[in-house]
């Protein structure tokens, strides 16, 4: 098995889509509805990577960014709309490491996170 990714997203099918790619490429793959959701799983322990998309519910927070690199070694992908929002700025502040752009080349993620947990 690859990596341990999270993947909080309120859009069934890009949470799917998402999820079948990284299983596929031997990933193990968790998938959360919303921001608050997370609560539960952050003191389980160093989460490699997480990709959170920017419009579901409770991901627009500072606090559980901050949070998230808190809790050790942890590579957060936020998944937004559209470019020149003002809080990805102050995301990449935080410690985000990368945005997926919608609409977004699911080879081209898959890529990406096979680079970011190895």
């Amino acid at each position: 098995m690859m990596g341990s990714i999270f993947i909080v997203d309120n859009d069934l099918a890009t949470r799917g889509y998402l999820r079948e790619c990284l299983e596929r490429e031997g990933h193990q793959v968790t998938t959360l509805t919303s921001g608050s959701e997370m609560d539960r799983i952050l003191f389980e322990g160093v989460h490699p990577l997480v990709i959170l998309n920017l419009d579901t519910p409770g991901v627009r927070e500072k606090g559980l960014l901050m949070e998230l690199k808190k809790r050790g070694p942890c590579r957060i992908l936020l998944v937004v709309p559209e470019r020149g929002d003002p809080f990805l700025k102050e995301a990449m502040d935080l410690g985000v490491y990368g945005f997926i752009h919608k609409p977004f080349n699911l080879e081209e993620v898959c890529t990406l996170v096979n680079h970011l947990v190895r």
